[in-house]
């Protein structure tokens, strides 16, 4: 917080700054940011959209902006459209004939007054964060868009009231942030009005309209509203009444926890066909991904965990980033790691036989892991200069990492305490602005721990530490490498009576532990038994032991953390890759835990497509086919189990036996022992399928095409068929499509796509796509949303696992030394398994 005399300095300072400069600067920096804050108050968006029934018509807007100044400067407003977009401007009621500045409005400070403004503009809006499709539309302007759709100051901690109004055709419907004030219909179109929202931040604005079907139920006796697109009655049936029960249970459970009630007028549920992301937290509406929120018949464990898991992480944003919302968006993880948190403390309750130890060491360690392990590592609070690049903030660690790091904060602090200062922080900023210090101020100021000296290790640090341990005379020792961590784990220590737990409290980079007087030396310690401890265990005294999966059934947990680790062990080559892969084969048939099974199979495939060869894959082919299907059609296992494990046989399938089951399975003939398959899983196979070019496979993804019932799917499958199908031709008029930033849209579906096109059994053909695919990088971190840099790199990386690729990776970043800093550390971390599989390509050569 800056003193009266500092904030002078700081806005004379800025002051120059801007006025110095012949041009503002492109986004919002940082500094200018900074001077919006100290001298704009109490602003108001009056809003209206005409939304045409044609995609080829542009939607015209008008804005009226009402806000208080206190210091006057020419003062520039956010609008990053065309010139054309700009038609007219009046400040306080007098006209401007303005241009466009590097995605500016500039008022000039003569046009201004000190105390009340008023600024006018009627301007078209820009498509790219409208998501406008033949029959809807929603807004997402998540973390800086909300300028390329209409002109506002678009920063986090400019909080403002909106009131919206949308003209629509008249067969739609419209949801907003707020309550439904008004509504009108004339001939062709309707007019909905909707109240004065709440104060928000711009990037929390949002409007959806279109041909959406509407199903109604209440949560704590208040009335909601789930808006969809799902035409399947019976798959709606069998989702609803659990989605609003999930609401219902996240709301009340954190009212309770925080002793602040819903902040918000009103909540709406709005499931988007392929939504960018799994979910968006807006005020009043809550976006999902229509797929994570309505499950088909059978859904395993985990996908019931991970839709319970996405509700309460979007409800607890409502607290979480929405009622306290970050200043700056280098404070982005913090609205994410409490909802993050949050979820899992709510999920417990929820599902009572369910071993949540183990769903979040399985939930969050390894995805922490795949980036804390690279080279291109970052901490979980980063620097950001400028909002153009906020989107790069995005990924795994503040996911992953940062609720690992809360959680070993709360164990420091104690639960009681951790709560109470959670609960002064959202009471003391309520509809406001704060940020990671000033929460840690309050714990500093309620609890006698240096909670800012621990956030320098966990929070501002990058990297997981190597933690080794040994014996020394009846003590065992742990030493960190440079990037240690102060951390709290258990571990199991073999004795004459059985296996002690003792835990570890690691304060320093050397720490020790006082062995029992009967402990057994000749047998092995289970490191981090309650798999809280972060980072790669190693010892000397353990070696590499590849403890036999039976001698582990005792506990799920500890069996987990073994595997995590045993998985760094893999990937820091200490254990051949052949030997890996049959350890993972021979703990999988040991399984009886869904959730570690889950893992298992998704080391499987990474093993198979990322570290085998094809002459790897013919020699051990029958081996996985088998094992995959003798589990698949275990009676023993229940349906919802085996179904992730004939999932995982369509996606490894590689002799011709299995190849010719998924083709009867495709055509209805199989027996698959009672698994029900849905539309989505027939669409998948069709495309696994074509990526193996089985005979007449463009004739199977027609026929597939045309048994799609679902509007919104069929036209996903269209987009992704290009990708799959066995027709070069097609395929590289595909890629060369995704050159136009138009046809990057919906990023689901060419995630998907990439992921067919670039699947490593097509690593002949799209190998020469490789450096094309990074060449459009940086105009994609310009073009798209948020995650999409590392999903696209993530897609295209997936497919190769050669030095030669390794190459052309490392070229291209050392002939772009001036990317972003952030999206070079996305580049390393989508490579990192590229890396490594290419150097135990050169080990076992060698």
């Amino acid at each position: 917080m800056y003193s009266k005399i500092g904030k002078v300095f700081l806005f004379i300072g800025l002051f120059f700054l801007l006025a110095c400069s012949k041009e503002v600067e492109n986004g919002v920096s940082f500094q200018l940011a900074q001077m919006r804050a100290q001298t704009l108050t109490n602003i108001h968006y009056h809003l209206y959209f005409d939304v045409p029934n044609k995609l080829d018509k542009s939607i015209t807007g008008r804005v009226e902006i009402e806000f208080e100044i206190s210091e006057l400067y020419d003062l520039p407003l956010d609008f990053r459209g065309a010139d054309s977009a700009l038609i007219n401007v009046t400040s306080n009621y007098r006209q401007l004939n303005l241009s466009l500045n590097n995605g500016h409005i500039i008022i000039p400070k003569g046009y201004l007054q000190n105390g009340q403004n008023k600024i006018s503009i009627d301007f078209i809006a820009g498509d790219a964060s409208l998501n406008r499709k033949e029959d809807f539309l929603y807004s997402l302007l998540v973390p800086d868009r909300a300028s390329t759709v209409f002109p506002c100051f678009d920063q986090p901690d400019l909080k403002a009231t909106f009131n919206l109004t949308l003209q629509t055709p008249k067969s739609w419907k419209a949801v907003s942030n707020s309550p439904l004030a008004n509504y009108m219909e004339t001939d062709s179109s309707a007019v909905w009005i909707f109240d004065k929202t709440y104060p928000i931040s711009t990037y929390l604005f949002a409007f959806t309209a279109g041909k959406f079907n509407a199903t109604t139920g209440k949560v704590l006796g208040q009335k909601v509203t789930i808006y969809h697109r799902e035409n399947d009655s019976a798959k709606l049936n069998r989702n609803v009444n659990q989605i609003f029960k999930l609401h219902e249970s996240a709301i009340t459970w954190l009212e309770e926890y925080i002793g602040i009630g819903y902040p918000f007028q009103k909540l709406d549920i709005i499931l988007i066909p392929d939504f960018q992301y799994s979910g968006m937290e807006h005020p009043g509406a809550i976006y999902y991904r229509d797929s994570r929120i309505l499950l088909d018949e059978n859904p395993s464990v985990d996908q019931v965990l991970r839709r319970a898991n996405l509700i309460a992480h979007e409800v607890s944003h409502q607290w979480f980033g929405n009622l306290v919302t970050m200043k700056w968006f280098n404070d982005v993880w913090l609205k994410e790691v409490f909802a993050g948190l949050m979820a899992d403390k709510i999920v417990n309750p929820q599902f009572p036989n369910v071993n949540h130890a183990l769903r979040f060491l399985l939930s969050h360690y390894p995805a922490a892991y795949s980036v804390d392990r690279t080279i291109g590592a970052n901490p979980v609070r980063q620097k950001l200069d400028n909002l153009l690049f906020a989107g790069t903030l995005y990924g795994d660690i503040i996911y992953h990492k940062a609720p690992i790091a809360l959680m070993q904060m709360e164990l420091k602090l104690g639960s009681p305490l951790f709560r109470e200062g959670v609960r002064q922080y959202l009471n003391k900023y309520a509809y406001a602005n704060a940020g990671w210090p000033e929460l840690v101020k309050i714990f500093d100021e309620i609890s006698s721990e240096n909670v800012s000296r621990w956030s320098k290790k966990w929070i501002e640090s990058k990297g997981m530490p190597v933690i080794n341990y040994d014996l020394s005379n009846d003590k065992l020792v742990f030493n960190q490498d440079d990037k240690w961590l102060p951390m709290k784990f258990n571990v199991l220590i073999p004795t004459v009576s059985g296996y002690k737990n003792l835990p570890v409290d690691l304060k320093r980079q050397t720490s020790e532990v006082k062995l029992p007087n009967d402990f057994i030396k000749s047998q092995k310690v289970i490191i981090n038994q309650n798999g809280l401890g972060y980072g790669f265990f190693h010892s000397n005294y353990n070696e590499i032991t590849l403890i036999p999966p039976k001698n582990l059934m005792f506990n799920d947990v500890a069996r987990a953390s073994f595997y995590v680790n045993l998985h760094e062990v893999f990937l820091n080559h200490l254990v051949d890759n052949d030997t890996y892969f049959r350890y993972l084969l021979a703990a999988l048939q040991e399984e009886v835990n869904p959730l570690v099974r889950s893992y298992l199979l998704g080391n499987i495939e990474t093993v198979w497509w990322r570290f085998f060869n094809n002459a790897n894959r013919t020699v051990l082919a029958e081996t996985l086919e088998n094992t995959l299907a003798n589990l698949y059609n275990n009676s023993k296992l229940p349906v919802d189990e085996r179904k992730p494990i004939l999932d995982t046989y369509f996606k490894v399938a590689f002799t011709e036996k299995a190849i010719s089951t998924m083709e009867k399975t495709w055509e209805k003939q199989a027996d698959i022992n009672g698994i029900t398959l849905s539309e989505t899983d027939f669409i998948n196979l069709s495309f696994e399928l074509a990526v193996r070019n089985v005979n007449q496979a463009d004739s199977i993804l027609q026929i597939q095409e045309e048994r799609i019932k679902n509007p919104d799917r069929q036209s996903k499958f269209k987009f992704v068929r290009r990708a799959a199908t066995p027709n070069v031709a097609i395929r590289d008029d595909f890629f060369a499509s995704l050159a136009n930033p138009a046809n990057r849209r919906p990023e689901p579906w060419v995630a998907q796509g990439l992921r067919y096109f670039f699947h490593p059994l097509r690593e002949e053909h799209s190998f020469k796509y490789l450096q094309p695919a990074l060449d459009l990088l940086p105009e994609i971190q310009e073009t798209n949303d948020i995650f999409f840099p590392k999903i696209w790199l993530d897609n295209v990386l997936a497919g190769f696992n050669s030095p030669a690729a390794t190459r052309i990776v490392t070229d291209w970043l050392n002939k772009h030394p001036n990317i972003s800093p952030n999206l070079k550390n996305k580049m390393l971390q989508s490579a990192d398994l590229l890396f490594r599989a290419a150097d135990a390509h050169k080990l076992n050569t060698d």
